[in-house]
């Protein structure tokens, strides 16, 4: 009979009131590891000590015989009853007069405690144990050589109960067979299956070991639950994988509102499955799916599989016994929630309101304004990814153009863009280009002259973080850096972002040089010969040309280390000096322009 932990307590505590005449044992019996004896120690102890019974749970493990069961018991039970403890007894002053060793260790030290010294066997003290508000629990069945012989441990445990008006609780991993043993249906009275109760052992096993982040947005103990719920339910497992769900407790992403809600809560539900799963030693296997059909494909085996590899070097030491790496677990955890939510909360949020757009001939005024104010929260928070940048600069300008909206929306449309570009991993100057070409003009002229914008601003975003990737330590410069500098020179250069190079101190550039190999030195003359003359942008060639003047200078006062490398130095010199006199020339002509505009 299956039953919860609260309606087994009842059945138990029905039990203890029945008498002896008539009375047998009951058998509770679940999977291993399932809180069998979690439940005995915590549940069931407290109910029935509100009733004022007490609890004696004795593990059998390793038990081989009659005595040690009885001296185990014995230990339990004591003290004694109040007549025996106060020295009333006959037999009691008997057993002090003599005062000689009892046979059990384990009985000696309790009764020693009294004063007492045995070497009588331990069911003459049968008599003196005041058994009758007391359940026997007897544990670890299956783990005793003596209680696996069923019809001499169940003679002991019919003898106990009908003889002795014991209550008796055998806890196993396996029901017994009335079947098989006739002796089962003179001892047990019934026998219940245990099903642990979640909620009770989630509140008083887990829980309290767990250290919950703040301003979380989901429930987050029914998440937890129902990964519990998703593993096979094994206590033992569950406490070794709690440090491992405190790891995933502690982690950003956790709390990253850029993620529905709802798919945090379920990426940390299946997340903690397989870390209870792992506990166990078992993970989701691969399914053979070679010499299948394609319609008898289990697709839900493939899927959690294919889940389950996203943890799998994270979660492995757990299935070792071993100790999970916290920084593996982050990170694990965070690709784990990403590629289960690929789509963020602002992106279903733009969902809702493109869907809304569909309707627009249909709605009033008040409710086009009501889009435009959910639209506007979407832009100022920026988080939306990269495939609804379009179709966000078409809504945002059918509002300019209903007049809902003024012209000073492109401008915070453009900033919204570009924040939200900053936020996607997947974003960069490379894929917008390639989302414009196929776009081919579908949203319109407007639309994408907005795009190429974009697109401008994140190459040269992508140009200024190139140039701040290497450190501008001179203690940093050694043989190759001129080969990574004139690298980055020239991607400046071709993106139309000259100016960046200009950040480049120019001792570091000297230092390159002075410091630089054969290539390295060579590269830079080829930067410095074909490209700087293209210098493109005309309001800094100023500046440009005292970056190279500083430059040349630096190499005078420093000299060189070889001789080839002083013949190197002078046609970097010499580039410094034809590029200096063509890009003065330039920059007098725009100066000249510039004054008879005016």
């Amino acid at each position: 009979m299956l039953m919860q932990a609260q309606e087994i307590t009842e059945a138990i505590k029905n039990y203890m009131q029945c008498d002896a005449i008539g009375l047998q044992a009951l058998v509770l019996h679940g999977e291993w590891g399932s809180g069998k004896t979690y439940y005995c120690e915590k549940d069931l102890k407290a109910a029935l000590k509100g009733i004022d019974v007490k609890t004696c749970r004795v593990s059998l493990f390793g038990v081989s015989d009659y005595d040690e069961v009885l001296n185990r018991v014995i230990a339990s039970c004591l003290p004694l009853s109040d007549k025996v403890a106060h020295g009333a007894g006959a037999a009691i002053s008997a057993l002090v007069k003599n005062t000689i060793k009892a046979g059990s260790s384990i009985l000696s030290e309790k009764i020693e405690d009294l004063g007492i010294q045995l070497t009588l066997k331990p069911d003459l003290l049968l008599p003196l144990l005041d058994m009758k508000k007391v359940l026997v629990i007897f544990d670890d069945c299956e783990r005793s050589r003596f209680a696996q012989d069923d019809r001499v441990f169940l003679g002991f445990v019919n003898n106990m109960v009908e003889n002795h008006g014991w209550h008796v609780l055998l806890v196993r991993n396996k029901p017994l067979s009335f079947e098989d043993e006739s002796s089962v249906e003179k001892a047990i009275m019934r026998q219940i299956l245990f099903e642990p109760d979640l909620h009770t052992l989630y509140q008083g096993l887990v829980k309290p070991k767990l250290q919950f982040p703040e301003h979380i947005d989901f429930d987050i103990d029914d998440a937890i639950i129902d990964g519990i719920k998703g593993s096979a339910i094994n206590v033992r497992a569950l406490s070794r994988s709690i440090p491992t769900i405190n790891c995933v407790l502690g982690t950003s992403v956790l709390v990253d509102k850029t993620v529905k809600s709802y798919g945090r809560a379920q990426a940390l539900s299946d997340f903690i499955s397989y870390a209870v799963l792992a506990s166990t030693g078992n993970t989701p296997k691969k399914p053979d799916t070679s010499n299948k059909a394609v319609n008898m494909i289990d697709n839900s085996k493939v899927i959690e599989y294919e889940n389950y590899l996203l943890v799998s070097k994270a979660l492995a030491p757990l299935t070792e016994g071993g100790k999970v790496s916290p920084g593996a677990i982050e990170n694990s955890f965070k690709e784990f929630v990403l590629a289960k939510n690929p789509e963020s909360s602002a992106d279903l949020e733009a969902q809702d309101i493109e869907n809304q757009w569909f309707a627009l001939p249909w709605l009033e005024d008040d409710q086009v304004k009501l889009l435009a104010n959910q639209l506007e929260i979407i832009l100022t928070e920026g988080q939306y990814s990269l495939t609804w940048f379009y179709k966000i600069i078409r809504i945002a300008l059918n509002l300019i153009d209903l007049g809902f909206w003024n012209d000073s929306f492109r401008e915070k449309l453009l900033e919204s863009l570009r924040l939200a570009a900053s936020r996607d991993p997947k974003c960069n100057a490379a894929v917008l280009r390639q989302e414009r070409a196929m776009a081919n003009d579908f949203y319109g002229m407007n639309a994408d002259q907005i795009m190429d914008e974009l697109i401008s601003n994140v190459e040269k975003e992508e140009s200024e973080r190139a140039l701040n990737r290497i450190s501008l330590e001179l203690s940093d410069v050694d043989g190759d850096t001129g080969n990574t500098l004139s690298d980055l020179f020239k991607e400046a250069m071709q993106s139309g972002y000259s100016r960046t190079i200009l950040n480049v101190p120019a001792e570091y550039v000297a230092a390159s040089i002075y410091e630089g190999t054969a290539a390295s030195q060579m590269s830079l003359h080829s930067f410095f010969n074909r490209n700087i003359k293209r210098y493109s942008d005309g309001q800094s060639l100023t500046e440009a040309v005292e970056w190279l003047r500083s430059i040349d200078d630096r190499l005078v006062k420093a000299g060189s280390k070889s001789r080839m490398g002083q013949l190197r130095t002078e046609w970097i010199r010499n580039d410094f000096k034809e590029a200096i006199e063509e890009m003065d020339e330039r920059a007098q002509r725009i100066s000249a322009d510039s004054d008879t505009d005016m």
